[in-house]
């Protein structure tokens, strides 16, 4: 039996080649990659961000990530509402 694909409340749905939290990454990371805290966040080499954080994995990393580019509302930069699972 094979799972559901995500799905985004913008009408995005998981793809073989595209993943929800490739979507995500897409809508919420801004030019310059400034997070919402006004800190830059990028991934450099061995799970580290360019804010200092140091994560345990690429999973961890990701997390960071998303959190530091994700606002509150779930607005992304497009105007849209989006979110994952």
């Amino acid at each position: 039996m094979s799972m559901p694909a995500a799905r985004c409340p913008c009408g995005f749905t998981e793809l073989s080649d595209e993943t929800i939290a490739d979507h995500l990454a897409v809508v919420f990371t801004p030019d310059g990659s400034v997070g919402i805290d006004g800190k830059p966040h990028e991934e450099l080499s061995g799970h580290a961000c360019a804010c200092g954080f140091s994560a345990s994995s690429a999973e961890a990393l990701e997390g960071h990530l998303m959190a530091a580019f994700t606002p509150g509302d779930g607005i992304g930069l497009d105007g849209r509402k989006h979110g994952g699972p």
